[in-house]
């Protein structure tokens, strides 16, 4: 007499959301335990985007800081506005709830949309910056490239690795992140590319000079 085999229950597949949650507690349980919050908020820190900010704005105000160098500066600012306004639209579109476990205690948020996880502005920012940093550096040294783009690595997994996201987030953040940077050298990825010339910042610079005279002026009529 024959056996019939055993009936395979129907068992659906485990959705993408489940599985991003369910990878990314075990991945921060595990790094909670081998390493200390101490060196993760360093790398929370290094990726803060006041702080390159502020150094940018240093290079701006830096008195021996070369025209060549102001250009860069001034396309690394358009890249950070372009990349703030990508993330934050995503992330008022998804609206995705950070994890649960994530400390809110030593978490700093900037503006109302931090709140939400999806995608990781850490993760963009920290992939632009190296990004933007290899399209000048990678004629000069391709180790210092290296070392870059696992900071910026790094940086990018720490965030799901001590709470603040899903890896689903981080891994959306990446290619945000690459994408600020093709749009501002329009694809090429060549300091040569860039949207912002000695040309623009020249005009620029006129224009500001202009609106300074006159306010000046109206101040006196005043």
């Amino acid at each position: 007499m024959s056996v019939k085999p055993r009936p395979v229950p129907n068992i659906p597949p485990r959705s993408w959301s489940t599985w991003d949650r369910s990878v990314s507690t075990k991945l921060y349980h595990y790094v909670s335990r081998k390493v200390p919050r101490k060196y993760m908020m360093l790398l929370e820190h290094s990726g803060n985007g006041l702080v390159w900010l502020l150094g940018a704005a240093c290079m701006c105000l830096y008195p021996h800081t070369t025209q060549q160098q102001r250009c860069a500066v001034a396309n690394f600012l358009l890249a950070f506005v372009l990349d703030l306004i990508l993330v934050g639209t995503l992330k008022s579109v998804f609206r995705r709830p950070r994890p649960i476990y994530n400390s809110s205690g030593d978490f700093i948020l900037v503006v109302s949309v931090d709140q939400y996880s999806f995608p990781s502005g850490h993760a963009s920012r920290a992939f632009y910056v190296a990004a933007f940093a290899c399209v000048y550096l990678k004629q000069w040294s391709l180790w210092v490239c290296l070392l870059v783009v696992m900071w910026g690595f790094t940086t990018a997994a720490s965030r799901a690795a001590m709470g603040r996201h899903y890896v689903g987030d981080v891994c959306a953040g990446i290619p945000l992140g690459l994408l600020t940077v093709a749009i501002v050298t329009q694809g090429h990825f060549s300091p040569d590319s860039m949207l912002l010339n000695a040309q623009h910042l020249q005009q620029c610079h006129e224009a500001v000079n202009k609106l300074w005279l006159r306010s000046a002026t109206m101040g006196r009529i005043i």
